[in-house]
């Protein structure tokens, strides 16, 4: 039997049109099933604020006007939503000036778009608390937004974290200051009494312990120090924020994921005054703490305009670091574009580490640096390897395009660790000052690489064992100096390499300490040789094939 709807549908409409026109604690004040044996008339309704799951902090008494001091009102509407058993905290269109804010577990925090909350300048509004710092755990200030203990927390919107940070650095800077007249050098020591900082600097986002933690949308600019801070974190989302420092800004580092477990950061913009994202676990090797370990991390569609490097790993990674993968980025004006940074006293590992897919330009360093020596001390003498040797192994970047570099490649293992599975290919690096240096490396395979220096050697290799150098090439020939240079060598394999017209020589055996090097299906001008021998080395070292 045919029935018409239409009175039904219009009766429905009407409905959902005069519940969208009421407020939204209105809407929850009734009943939406019966309880049991009852009529849903005869319900009682459920109180407003209860059933409220979104929570506008002007409701709480937040002034937008970007002077009166709105911390308690937004820490009541955190504090309100937490107690109804979660839900989202808007803040509206406005300036909302604030001191450090603690989230709550299943939450969202919204900034909508049009909103900013503004750090206040007033140090006094920031209470201290324990957290981590620079890879040292120890008495910090608290952030704009901290977290403990968390779990499904979302921050999130269209609008805008300010840390009014200048405060902040100028503070930082004479503070460094004392410091250095008081004679208390390196990160350890407390600051001493009288000094602008009491301790640490706020972030803008510093969460700790927590899992299941969402950060995207938000524009974060002038923070008083690291933005966006997780640590001992799993199962962190970030995706399509933005985050702008000026340049000089001390350590506004962008992302900083810290001994977290199961990272992705994507679909973000960071040009800051130092690393735009870079991976920690722990300042130093400790025998009775130790820190715990950051991996599977995924960084992929970031752009990074200003910062010390693009991704970094480093240096504080004394918990190690294993399972990073990043691709589909660019860097434009950076120091650095890829960068792994540690030294002795670190220990630990950082492990299968994959770039791929990059493009640089304007850099003010080089393109692509993996280095044991960040604190240059003694670094071209063995020490005793212990618990505080680092390792760095299997570590892979592809396709790489850099233009406008002073340094295309920097590879720097210790003496008595040297960097392990070592392979870069399909890498192009233009008008560069030098070219690429690699010291201290057990299994290397370079392929497919073009350099194109403006003084030097394209390739220079010292201390490198298990070499497979294939399809390098340059197109640009500095006169008296060799395509490859090669000094304590052992078992490599130089193959399919060219030189360039005006190169006289492709390779350079330079001393007494090369072994089994294997020269073949290698192009070499016609004015030009294949092989040259330097400093006592003798042809004896060389197999010469094809």
């Amino acid at each position: 039997m045919s029935t018409d709807s239409t009175p039904r549908r219009k009766f429905i409409q009407s409905l959902a049109i005069g519940a969208a026109s009421m407020p939204v604690a209105s809407v929850l004040t009734e009943p939406l099933i019966a309880a049991p044996g009852r009529s849903a008339a005869a319900t009682p309704a459920i109180p407003a604020q209860s059933a409220k799951y979104i929570f506008d902090v002007t409701e709480f008494g937040a002034t937008p006007d970007g002077q009166t001091l709105c911390t308690s009102a937004i820490q009541s509407a955190i504090d309100a939503c937490a107690k109804a058993g979660g839900g989202k905290v808007i803040v509206p269109p406005g300036r909302f000036l604030t001191g450090p804010l603690f989230l709550k577990s299943n939450l969202t925090f919204e900034v909508v778009a049009g909103a900013t909350l503004l750090g206040s300048t007033n140090f006094k509004d920031y209470p201290a608390m324990q957290g981590r710092w620079e890879g040292l755990d120890r008495t910090i200030f608290a952030s704009l937004l901290t977290g403990d203990g968390l779990e499904n927390v979302t921050i999130t919107g269209g609008g805008t974290l300010d840390g009014q940070g200048s405060v902040w650095w100028d503070a930082f800077r004479k503070t460094m200051a004392l410091r250095r007249a008081q004679g208390l050098l390196g990160r350890e020591p407390e600051n001493p009494p009288g000094s602008p900082l009491a301790w640490p600097r706020p972030r803008m986002i510093n969460l700790y312990r927590s899992k299941n933690v969402r950060i995207s949308g938000l524009l974060i600019v002038n923070s008083p120090s690291w933005n966006i801070h997780p640590v001992l974190c799993e199962e962190v989302c970030i995706d399509g924020v933005t985050i702008i420092n000026p340049v000089p800004s001390p350590n506004t580092d962008g992302i900083d994921p810290e001994s977290c477990r199961n990272v992705m950061i994507s679909n973000c913009y960071i040009s800051t005054g130092d690393d735009c994202i870079v991976i920690k676990s722990g300042y130093k090797h400790q025998e009775e703490n130790p820190y715990t370990v950051c991996e599977n991390i995924v960084i992929t569609n970031c752009v990074f305009g200003k910062g010390h490097g693009g991704v970094v790993i480093g240096s504080e990674t004394a918990g190690g670091v294993r399972n990073l993968a990043t691709s589909n980025c660019v860097c434009d004006g950076t120091v650095r574009g890829l960068y792994i940074k540690t030294a002795r006293g670190r220990g630990s590992v950082i492990e299968d580490v994959r770039a791929d897919n990059w493009t640089m330009r304007n850099l003010t360093e080089a393109a692509v640096t993996v280095s044991l020596i960040y604190e240059r001390t003694d670094a071209d003498r063995a020490m005793p390897v212990d618990e505080t040797t680092p390792t760095v192994r299997n570590i892979h970047f592809s396709r790489v395009t850099a233009t406008n570099v002073p340094h295309a490649i920097v590879i720097q293992g210790l003496p008595e660790s040297p960097i392990q599975n070592l392979t870069l290919s399909d890498i192009a690096v233009n008008s560069s000052g030098s070219g690429a240096t690699c010291e201290r490396v057990h299994g290397m395979t370079f392929d497919a690489i073009l350099v194109n220096p403006d003084a030097g050697p394209p390739m220079s290799l010292l201390d490198v064992q298990g070499l497979e150098l294939r399809r390098f090439r340059t197109n640009k020939a500095n006169p008296g100096q060799p395509v490859i240079r090669m000094e304590k060598v052992q078992d490599a394999l130089v193959e399919s390499c060219s030189a360039a017209a005006g190169n006289s020589v492709l390779v350079e055996v330079k001393g007494t300490e090369n072994k089994d090097i294997t020269l073949q299906l290698n192009r070499v001008p016609s004015e030009g040789k294949e092989v040259d021998f330097v400093d006592g080395a003798s042809d004896a070292a060389v197999n010469r094939r094809g």
